[in-house]
């Protein structure tokens, strides 16, 4: 008996834990709606803003795991005015959809290439944050004629960089997944993003509001949170596929690294693979982190310039 209504107050509190998890991710697409434009490109609907002037070349950009287009466009927004930008939710992240098929690097930069397409854009100089960094050299390996330079502010490049977060593997356990994603993931996941941030600015402040302005908190809808999570889970195999080739890029490649950046070696992702390029160069930037990119804008448009100066 005592077994059986152990197991009722269980399960109500699972359903009751559930509607609040629901009613949390309905409050997050609402208080984050899309704040761009859609653009279906082979079934899958991508969502991206245009800024600055048409009549420049223009720049693509790609941000980093957990984030999407509003966390780059908040640094760099004023920076890039004059520029022609393209701010881009990659694949299954921000309001961006993933298509549902195995997922890598390379059918990524294969989709933000048939974007391309679309939009009619024959070349872009590209900035690439953290992962967006991988997917940046991606592109740059398998469809090197669409790319006239890299920006590559603190990539993540070398493989074998440590093991995945356990809550990105735990994500996909058998049972255990559903519920973690559904129930923990939006009940838990606030104060833990908040952390996250402070942890990618160090030693530098993290700009006041930053986790609203930048939409952070739609990593936590389902498909986002599934999406970032398989990244980092297979995030060695997909680098230990493409870091033996980041030789064979000759584009004009600038990497911008925090000399305090604590999420990424620098040394092991921008150091050894600048050393490897023909083309390329490592700016170190004293006292920053590894969301250099708000606090060093100068560095990123002297970065830009310089690529385009060839």
């Amino acid at each position: 008996m005592l077994g059986a209504v152990l197991a009722g107050g269980f399960l109500l509190a699972l359903i009751a834990g559930l509607i609040i998890a629901n009613s949390i991710q309905t409050r997050i697409e609402a208080d984050h709606p899309p704040a761009g434009e859609f653009v279906e490109v082979d079934g899958t609907r991508l969502h991206m803003r245009q800024t600055g002037a048409s009549d420049r070349e223009p720049i693509l950009v790609l941000h980093g795991a957990a984030s999407n287009m509003e966390e780059p466009f908040l640094a760099l927004a004023d920076t890039l005015k004059d520029e022609h930008v393209l701010w881009l939710d990659r694949p299954g992240l921000g309001w961006s959809d993933r298509p549902d098929a195995e997922w890598s690097p390379r059918a990524e930069a294969a989709l933000i290439t048939r974007l391309l397409d679309t939009l009619e854009i024959d070349r872009a100089l590209v900035i690439g944050h953290s992962w967006g960094g991988a997917i940046s050299m991606r592109l740059a390996l398998d469809h090197p004629e669409r790319i006239s330079g890299l920006v590559l502010i603190a990539p993540a490049l070398g493989a074998w960089i440590g093991d995945a977060a356990w809550f990105n593997k735990a994500s996909f356990w058998p049972v255990i997944g559903p519920l973690f994603t559904r129930l923990l993931v939006p009940l838990t996941g606030k104060p833990q993003l908040r952390s996250g941030a402070v942890n990618a600015f160090h030693p530098e402040p993290v700009p006041e509001g930053y986790a609203e302005t930048t939409s952070l908190a739609l990593l936590l809808r389902k498909p986002n949170w599934l999406a970032n999570a398989r990244d980092m889970a297979d995030v060695n195999r997909h680098l230990e596929q493409q870091e033996p080739h980041y030789h064979k890029v000759e584009h004009r490649t600038i990497f911008l690294a925090g000399k305090g950046d604590t999420v990424l070696w620098s040394h092991r992702h921008s150091g050894l693979t600048a050393s490897r390029m023909k083309n390329a160069e490592l700016r170190w930037i004293k006292g920053a982190g590894h969301n250099l990119h708000h606090h060093q804008q100068d560095a990123v448009a002297a970065a830009i310039a310089d690529v385009r100066a060839g």
